[in-house]
């Protein structure tokens, strides 16, 4: 017992003089927990699927934030921890982009470099815009309908161009109308055009050529009646 107690005395001066637990030769039946937390850095950047940086994406850990990307779309994150253990990141995009669906799972490791480990995320724009341009041969001052709504008219020339801000994925129909007076006898009536929202920003074509039916004017048939004698 009095060796026991002797080793942490031992112990106990090593701790207070060096600020580290030591174990001194002859003490090998007492143990002490180790301290293993260590200083880690990472590196995470939030970029555009284009690889644009993306500057305000907020970090959480544990609903609490504990960073924000800068100009360049990084944030550099510390931690005292032990290696090895593993944290997830929630990321709040600003406001324009969608937050990425899942967390960035970080585990701290220390690499033989010393560099960061760096993480990436993504935060892709909530909608984008979208520039149509209209080629209708031979269909002169028509309108344009997105939602049965008019948002351009056909030039002399039948060139017209529109703009729309929609949300990526998103499925969308543009018609060129024609039923305006004057408009009888083109042919296709009503043409659409279906498109679908990309992840970038991006001019779409929407090309119609219109013919113009002949009609036939109706052939007048005298009226049988009785032959002159």
């Amino acid at each position: 017992m009095a060796s026991d107690e002797k080793c942490y005395a031992e112990i106990m001066h090593g701790k207070l003089l060096l600020g580290a637990v030591l174990l001194p030769l002859g003490c090998g039946r007492l143990s002490l927990e180790p301290n293993t937390k260590h200083k880690f850095e990472i590196l995470v950047k939030a970029a555009t699927p284009q690889g644009q940086p993306v500057m305000g994406a907020q970090l959480l850990l544990e609903n609490k934030p504990v960073g924000s990307t800068q100009a360049d779309g990084t944030a550099i994150m510390k931690f005292v921890a032990n290696e090895g253990e593993t944290y997830d990141l929630v990321v709040q995009c600003p406001q324009g982009f969608q937050a990425p669906a899942k967390p960035i799972q970080v585990t701290l490791r220390k690499l033989a470099d010393g560099k960061r480990p760096e993480f990436a995320t993504t935060c892709a724009p909530s909608s984008q815009v979208l520039i149509v341009a209209v080629r209708a041969e031979g269909g002169p001052n028509l309108p344009v309908l997105y939602l049965n709504n008019e948002i351009g008219r056909t030039d002399e020339a039948g060139a017209a161009h529109v703009a729309l801000r929609l949300a990526p994925e998103e499925t969308f129909e543009l018609k060129l109308g024609t039923t305006e007076p004057g408009n009888e006898t083109l042919r296709p009536q009503n043409p659409t055009a279906i498109f679908t929202v990309k992840d970038r920003d991006e001019i779409l074509h929407f090309d119609q050529k219109f013919t113009r039916e002949v009609l036939r004017r109706p052939v007048y048939k005298k009226p049988p009646g009785p032959k002159p004698l």
